[in-house]
């Protein structure tokens, strides 16, 4: 989509991304102790399960599927499926993070 002059809309930064969830918990177990996100307030008027995360300038949505037993289940990381990926600086965090994602 084009701006109001013709150029490509300016923007300043990701805001967030939404993730539905199998399991809430888990997940927020996930990006806070193993990728460092902490937990923020979500507006009230919400009438869903779901947590919201910050760090790094970035926002992450949490939401808990409707029917978590119909989502797929994940065997092995597939590169053409839909995913986030974040640049970490030491080794060890990547081995940390897949063992926990394979497990």
């Amino acid at each position: 989509m084009l701006g109001a002059k013709g150029g490509a809309l300016p923007l300043a930064s990701l805001n967030h991304i939404s993730l539905v969830c199998r399991s809430v918990e888990r997940s927020l177990d996930f990006y806070q102790n193993v990728l460092g996100f902490l937990p923020i307030r979500r507006p009230g008027s919400f009438d869903f399960t779901g947590a919201w995360l910050f760090n790094y300038g970035i926002g992450i949505h949490l939401l808990q599927s409707e029917d978590p037993e119909k989502m797929p289940r994940k065997k092995e990381i597939n590169p053409k499926d839909n995913h986030i990926s974040f640049q970490v600086i030491v080794s060890y965090y990547f081995r940390r993070l897949c063992r926990l994602f394979l497990s």
